[in-house]
């Protein structure tokens, strides 16, 4: 009897303050939960409540308790979203009803697709909706506080916040005399979307707690980029040189009595930022100049203070072969092959690229560009080129004036408008000087989507840049003026430079020899993201010839990360974990082997939802293993995915087939980094398909559950009772299981305290997302 009081007492207080405080453990609805609909609504298998009908036409369905009204009121609950709701996919959770007289009622989604806000019974605004949620699926936690009969607030958080965000507050007296009502959920769906919502962890209190609220951080003050230096390559080209990043789409830069820059670019690299400027005409040694500049902006889009400095351009010394002004009436007249034809992209796919001619100075000396001509022989297109210094050993890039092109400071962009179209079958292309002679002509073969063609040892190459092409810059197949000698034997000069290619004791890696395994998108706080290979060919392979990239939309690589640097070789049914940063990954993971990982300080970045990531041969592009993978295909008990890997099933199934991937398991810490996946598909298990019940382990001081399955995706639910049938301790709640492994359990009862010694009836029930459903029942023995 003392037992049942002292439960009792210290019950009380929560039976008072807490209305309602409701799982869904199920596996069915209490009574409780009434309404006219309430056999449309179902437990699903993540725990949460959501309708579970087939409608042929858009409706509303609603289910609801009865609740007791006071001055100051807590109403909190979750709520899941497959996708971003609308003005007809939505939800609204009364908070109190009585007599169809409707309260205040939080909304989920509306018109213009704001999804939270609160409104009361005239369907008027108290707290407008200010958030728009972009990451879907989403799990809400959503909180509204009533305190004195009047004060509304409404707060928010999801499962990367560590502290509620407030949406707003507003006063709206409501009536004291109320007694009793309803809480009500209310879905509106339409015929082919009506399990977007799912309800969870609803609680209703008779008081207000304290809110905690995620920490705001302050703004800091933009410290504006400065102007370090004004720099003249030439006498027609101004460097300006940023001690910060730039917006120059609005800039205007002047040199007085010349005018404005007719073309300008940016360059933002890691040692400089430089805005290249080019006029029209030259400013003249000796003479004095007003340079300005207006209109620039810092990134954030702050305008930027306007710049004006007096200048005097003068000459560092002697040129021993000045470049003469152009004389009218007397062209310039320069030597074949002064300037040639460098690098044509004539298809530049949807990679960044625009189609470009480049040309570079071979002399040692300036060559002036004006009143040159331009001929797509091809194309039957011809264009005079502006009047531009080409310093000696420069490039200048060609292209039209209405598309955009990233070159190198030092680089003259040269834009003319209605660029003749290169042919992406082949050209001829000729240059002529302002005197008549013809300086180059080339031809180029047909054309590669996205990769020009470079001029190299006089031999024309398709480019081996990340990017598909150099403009601006050396080639990436550049003329090789000397061999290196050997610094072991210098009597002994080698054929040709070294190559980085697979050392000789390994065969280029072949499709499917080694494939992606594992992936973590989305790390917990703190944690790195990580990348799992697998070896699964009979034989051990270098990975110093492979990449790895992303493929963009338009189906495209983007930049290619080299494994270059991973230290070693990958053994036969090997793994090799990689990571841009290894303590993010041991400090939340076992590890089985401290080898298999391997830390690199460039990695393709991987998104939370979906990607596609390409494992790939440097050289030749061959793809080795691709995987286009979705946060969709993490299993569907797991409801929070920060920090649960993907991990791959069968090995030798297809990379691409969504049935192949699921979530790590939870019995495993959620990632196995480095070594064999818990739901690896283990063919010798069979159709076995069993958990145990508890087994102390002396060693460890815990319980073990062990469980062999026949197939990767079940979750579990799990608990002990006592003989006269009272459920007394919780051992696994709706957790996701490998093909085998183990649950440890504490021995610790639910209220906290350890389980007597004696025997009590372990209880499992597993399930699989595909409908199958198996319980196991049997004694144990508490020591």
């Amino acid at each position: 009897m003392k037992q049942f009081i002292l439960f009792l007492f210290v019950l009380l207080p929560f039976c008072v303050n807490s209305q309602v405080n409701e799982t869904f453990d199920g596996p069915t609805l209490g009574a409780d939960w009434i309404g006219k609909d309430r056999g449309q609504f179902a437990i699903n298998a993540d725990g949460r409540l959501q309708l579970n009908i087939e409608p042929t036409e858009s409706g509303t369905a609603s289910i609801g308790k009865e609740i007791a009204y006071s001055s100051d009121m807590q109403w909190e609950f979750d709520v899941h979203m497959q996708k971003s709701p609308s003005d007809k996919n939505k939800l609204y959770v009364y908070l109190y009803q009585e007599n169809d007289e409707r309260f205040c009622y939080v909304h989920i989604g509306n018109v213009g697709y704001k999804e939270l806000g609160l409104k009361h019974h005239g369907n008027t605004d108290l707290i407008s909706p200010q958030t728009e949620f972009e990451a879907f699926p989403l799990l809400l936690h959503v909180k509204v506080t009533l305190e004195d009969h009047e004060r509304w607030n409404l707060y928010y958080k999801t499962d990367e916040m560590t502290g509620y965000r407030s949406e707003g507050s507003a006063l709206f007296a409501t009536d004291e005399s109320v007694g009793k009502g309803n809480l009500i959920f209310t879905f509106y769906y339409t015929k082919t979307l009506s399990d977007l919502f799912s309800i969870d962890n609803v609680r209703i209190l008779n008081r207000v707690t304290e809110t905690p609220l995620e920490p705001e951080i302050p703004d800091k003050p933009e410290i504006l980029p400065n102007l370090i230096e004004v720099e003249p390559f030439s006498a027609s080209n101004l460097l300006f040189s940023f001690d910060s990043p730039v917006d120059i789409s609005d800039a205007v830069f002047n040199i007085s009595t010349i005018g404005d820059a007719y073309t300008k670019s940016y360059v933002d690299t890691d040692t400089k930022r430089v805005v290249s400027t080019f006029f029209e005409k030259k400013m003249q040694t000796d003479c004095s100049y007003t340079i300005s500049y207006t209109g620039l902006k810092s990134l954030s889009g702050k305008a930027m203070q306007d710049e004006c400095l007096e200048v005097i351009l003068q000459e560092e010394g002697s040129d021993p072969s000045p470049e003469p002004d152009p004389v009218p009436g007397r062209p310039d007249s320069y030597p074949k092959g002064s300037v040639v034809i460098n690098e044509v992209m004539a298809k530049p796919g949807n990679g960044g690229m625009v189609e470009y001619v480049e040309l570079r100075n071979m002399t040692s000396a300036s060559v002036s560009l004006h009143k040159w001509e331009y001929k797509n022989v091809t194309g039957r297109k011809t264009k005079v080129l502006p009047n531009i210094d080409l310093p000696a050993g420069g490039y200048a890039v060609l292209l039209d004036d209405e598309e955009k092109l990233s070159v190198p400071a030092q680089a003259a962009l040269i834009l003319l408008e209605k660029f003749p179209a290169l042919n992406d079958n082949g050209a001829t292309l000729q240059l002529w000087d302002a005197a008549g002679n013809k300086i180059e002509e080339m031809t180029y073969d047909a054309a590669t989507s996205g990769v020009s063609w470079e001029l190299s040892e006089g031999r024309w190459l398709l480019s081996t840049a990340v990017s598909g092409g150099t403009p601006g810059a050396v080639n990436s197949n550049p003329q090789i003026e000397e061999k290196p000698e050997d610094p072991d034997d210098p009597d002994e000069t080698p054929e040709g430079p070294e190559e980085p290619s697979v050392p000789d004791e390994f065969e280029p890696v072949l499709p499917g020899e080694i494939i992606i395994n594992e992936l973590l998108p989305d790390p917990y706080a703190g944690g790195s993201e990580y990348i799992e290979l697998y070896n699964r060919s009979e034989h051990a392979l270098s990975l110093s010839a492979l990449s790895l990239a992303i493929r963009k939309s338009d189906g495209t690589l983007s930049t290619r990360y080299p494994l270059t640097s991973v230290p070693h070789n990958l053994k036969a049914k090997g793994y090799l974990l990689l990571t841009k940063n290894l303590e993010g990954v041991t400090s939340f993971y076992d590890i089985a082997d401290l080898s298999a990982l391997c830390e690199l300080s460039k990695l393709p970045i991987l998104a939370n939802t979906s990607s596609t990531l390409a494992l790939l041969r440097t050289a030749d592009k061959i793809v080795i293993d691709e995987v286009a993978y979705s946060s969709k295909w993490h299993a569907h008990s797991v409801k929070n995915v920060k920090g649960v890997a993907l991990e791959r099933i069968d090995p030798d199934a297809a990379t691409q087939d969504p049935a192949n991937w699921t979530s790590a398991s939870k019995t495993v810490g959620c990632g196995t980094p480095g070594y064999q996946n818990s739901q690896y598909k283990n063919a010798s298990s069979g159709d076995a398909t069993g958990i145990e019940p508890p087994v102390w382990i002396e060693e460890s001081g815990s319980y073990t559950v062990s469980y062999l399955l026949d197939r990767p995706g079940y979750s579990c639910r799990a608990f002990v009772f006592n003989t006269s049938g009272l459920r007394v301790a919780e051992i696994s709640n709706h957790e996701l299981l490998g093909i085998s492994g183990k649950i440890i359990w504490s021995g610790i009862a639910n209220n906290g305290s350890p389980l007597q010694a004696g025997i009590y009836i372990f209880y499992a029930e597993i399930y699989h997302p595909e409908g199958m459903v198996k319980r196991f029942k049997k004694a144990f023995l508490i020591r």
